[in-house]
């Protein structure tokens, strides 16, 4: 049907192919131009060439600058195209493309803007003006000597042809006055006159100042030797720019030293690279914001990317990340956040932690579980107690962009067993205020049975500020708690700290139980509140603890008291090195405590002041485990396998001690870090994943009957608890299994050498030989 439509209308096809082909050859080459062609304009200079701003179409993020002109004054332009198109210089405006049209000529250079414009909408201080203008100045000395001495041009018309890059580079360009160099007259009185005009304002109409006016002192010289009529031989700008370089001379100053470092970075040993990044934090204020922006800190993330900067790297580029929008940061800081959270040098990762604060805000929610959480987790699990340290700080930024997962079962089963087993006291501090604080993002579902075992399991660590953070992390966070879980699990876990060596331990349980006490009393007396007092029980975990609306007075100071810094330890030799490279591929070895009762009371006599008797159990013979159901240590900092059983102490050394608490008779389970547990131990419940090894911290075990000591009353004796003390016939029955072990391992012995002899006998009778 087509082919006899087209067979019976040849003239109107042939037509139609004419005006396709005409309007083809016909068509705007602006529409192929590889740039927009702008239409508005922000700056036109008195030879009639007019600048705009333009992007690549291919890459609308690439920028540019387009300079067009007229067709009747298209000369001027062109000449400048064939100059800028042939001529390459770091200190010569980059020729990207040009176009002629029937509506003009256009130049596509680097994004630019005159020196005028730059200098007059700057808010410069005085101390800036003059360091960016010795940069300037030095680039610009080096292209004229570059035209004089190796083009052998004489650029003519200097004053109206320097433009400036959003880098707060000076680029030379207008090249339409540009004659054959003969002399360097015209070209150092230009110069001389540019400098005049940046400090005392632009005057295009003046041909000479009367004298220096605002010119700093440093310059004041070199500016009169400028107009001098001697400034006419080829090696005066060479001659003049080695004068201002030179010790006190203006060109001779932090800013330029700086920004020729790098300049010359590549070739710079690494010493040199290290000391240079840890002064440039202190000199940044020096830098005007543009230059820090789109000079400074490109280069500072190349040089990471693709040299060996180091870590003294990072300091210096957060904090000219400040500058950048959002959409800046997104593009040039995160991607090399990314690479940063998987380097393998510990330096580099404590140093990127320690300034967390500074980048957590722009990370999203998806970079930090597809890409950054992997590779940070592994520094819970690091031998450095620095690195262990510092991503259990980062943890607080980071909770509330976590997923569920990640949060409430896999960040929470480390953090247990950090809590439960690390050596470092300071980490498992800092693990219980890390709770308090993220509190509010947690799964209502399991924040409670999380929250309770956590902090009541800090209650029992023998170092001390782990016990007040465990007070604390309670009081702050008691809005999550239902009234049951308050009367049945806190209370009584609160109730031993009363009597606990420390007064500000002491002090805070006393306030805490009088709090909840409170909040029971009030219940009780109006039971219409209960459902008030229980609101954010089930709230939905988004939010920090200091977001509740309604704060009880008496809970207010621990809020404020756990929002604040985490606990810092004392400098110690047992601290890691992040930096030693002999820990990364050799596991740490911890030496097991003597037993968790027996470094309890060392911490605590220590901490008190008083003489404190202590019994090393490593060199007393192990008693049977006789499956004491008030042995609190399991999974504790060791392991039961690995700490040997403790030895009862005398009486004597608990005099010293009237306030040694009671140990609790909840048994700990890390979710079953505790290999180690003694075989005789009541079982505990499975754990859980969905809260993350801290299911089984208060399983109510049934506590066996303690017969009250004679004389006593209520349980109480002379000396003073008398929960510990060992009976004598207990001690006896140890005595005896001890004596009888020994006479089985002598009698096994003899019946050992007995055998050994008699085989010998029975080889010989047969006549072999062994």
């Amino acid at each position: 049907m087509s082919f006899q439509s087209v067979k019976a209308n040849p003239a109107k096809n042939v037509k139609k192919m004419a005006s396709v082909l005409s309007s083809f050859f016909s068509r705007d080459p602006r529409s192929s131009f590889a740039y927009e062609i702008p239409t508005d304009r922000f700056y036109t200079a008195n030879n009639g060439i007019s600048m705009g701003k333009s992007v690549k179409k291919a890459e609308p993020t690439e920028q540019a600058t387009c300079f067009s002109v007229e067709p009747s004054n298209a000369s001027v332009l062109k000449t400048q195209i064939m100059k800028l198109r042939t001529m390459r210089h770091p200190n010569i405006l980059t020729f990207l493309d040009s176009l002629e049209s029937d509506s003009g000529v256009h130049l596509i250079t680097e994004p630019c803007q005159p020196l005028c414009q730059y200098i007059t909408n700057a808010t410069f201080s005085q101390t800036q003006l003059e360091s960016f203008v010795s940069w300037g100045l030095y680039q610009l000395m080096n292209c004229l000597s570059f035209l004089h001495n190796d083009a052998k041009l004489s650029h003519n018309s200097l004053r109206t042809s320097i433009f400036v890059t959003p880098a707060g580079d000076w680029k030379l360009a207008g090249f339409e006055k540009s004659s054959p160099f003969e002399s360097a007259k015209y070209d150092l009185n230009a110069l001389g006159m540019l400098i005049w005009e940046v400090f005392n304002g632009f005057n295009p109409g003046l041909e000479k100042p009367n004298g220096l006016g605002k010119v700093p002192g440093k310059l004041g010289q070199s500016v009169k030797k400028m107009f001098s009529p001697s400034a006419n031989r080829s090696t005066a700008i060479g001659e003049l720019l080695q004068e201002c370089r030179k010790p006190g001379g203006f060109l001779k100053n932090k800013f330029v030293e700086t920004l020729l470092f790098l300049e010359e970075f590549q070739i710079r040993d690494a010493r040199e690279k290290q000391q240079f990044f840890v002064e440039l934090k202190d000199h940044l204020e020096l830098y005007p914001d543009d230059i820090a922006k789109y000079k400074i800190l490109p280069k500072l993330i190349h040089s990471y990317e693709y040299g060996d900067a180091g870590s003294h790297i990072l300091v210096p580029m957060f904090i000219l990340g400040r500058l950048l929008d959002e959409d800046e940061y997104q593009q040039r800081i995160v991607p090399c956040l990314c690479k940063l959270f998987s380097s393998t040098d510990r330096s580099t990762r404590v140093k990127l932690l320690d300034q967390i604060d500074e980048f957590a805000s722009h990370l999203t929610n998806q970079v930090v579980n597809e890409r950054i959480y992997s590779n940070l987790i592994m520094g819970l699990s690091d031998t450095s107690p620095a690195m262990r340290e510092s991503t259990v700080k980062a943890m607080v930024p980071l909770a509330e962009k976590l997923n569920a997962y990640n949060l409430n079962t896999d960040l929470m089963r480390h953090l247990a067993r950090l809590q439960g087993s690390d050596d470092q006291p300071g980490i498992r501090t800092n693990v219980t205020i890390c709770l308090g604080k993220i509190a509010g993002y947690l799964e209502p579902s399991n924040r409670a049975k999380i929250l309770i075992g956590a902090f009541t399991r800090a209650l029992r660590d023998p170092f001390t500020p782990s016990r007040s953070a465990g007070l604390l992390g309670l009081i702050a966070t008691q809005q999550y708690y239902t009234l049951v879980d308050v009367a049945n699990r806190i209370i009584p876990a609160l109730c031993p700290l009363t009597c606990d060596p420390e007064k500000s331990v002491r002090d805070q349980a006393f306030k805490a139980i009088h709090g909840f006490l409170g909040k029971l009393e009030k219940a009780s007396e109006n039971p219409e509140l209960i459902p008030e007092l229980e609101s954010e029980v089930k709230s939905g975990g988004k939010g920090g603890i200091l977001n509740s609306e309604k704060v009880p007075q008496w809970a207010s100071w621990a809020i404020k008291s756990i929002s604040g810094k985490f606990y810092k330890a004392p400098p110690s030799a047992t601290q890691g090195n992040p930096s030693d490279k002999s820990s990364v591929d050799k596991e740490e070895t911890r030496s097991p405590a003597l037993s968790v009762r027996s470094e309890r009371l060392s911490i605590s006599g220590s901490e008190s002041g008083k003489h404190v008797v202590l019994v090393d159990v490593r060199d007393e013979p192990e008693p049977e485990d006789d499956g004491d159901a008030d042995d609190w240590s399991t999974g504790w900092e060791t392991s039961m396998a690995d700490i040997p059983a403790t030895k009862l102490v005398p009486k004597s050394a608990r005099k010293s001690l009237k306030l040694a608490a009671k140990r609790d008779n909840d048994d700990l389970d890390l979710d079953g870090l505790s290999l180690g547990a003694s075989s005789t131990k009541p079982s505990m419940k499975p754990v859980t994943q969905s809260t993350g090894g801290w299911d089984d911290f208060d399983v109510e075990e049934p506590e066996p009957t303690k017969p009250a000591p004679s004389g006593g009353v209520g349980g109480w004796d002379d000396e003073g608890w008398g929960w510990d003390d060992a009976k004598p016939e207990k001690r006896f029955q140890n005595r005896r299994r001890q004596r009888r072990r020994c006479s089985q391992e002598k009698s096994a012995d003899r019946k050992c050498r007995r055998g050994t002899s008699v085989s010998e006998k029975s080889w010989k009778r047969s006549g072999k030989v062994r």
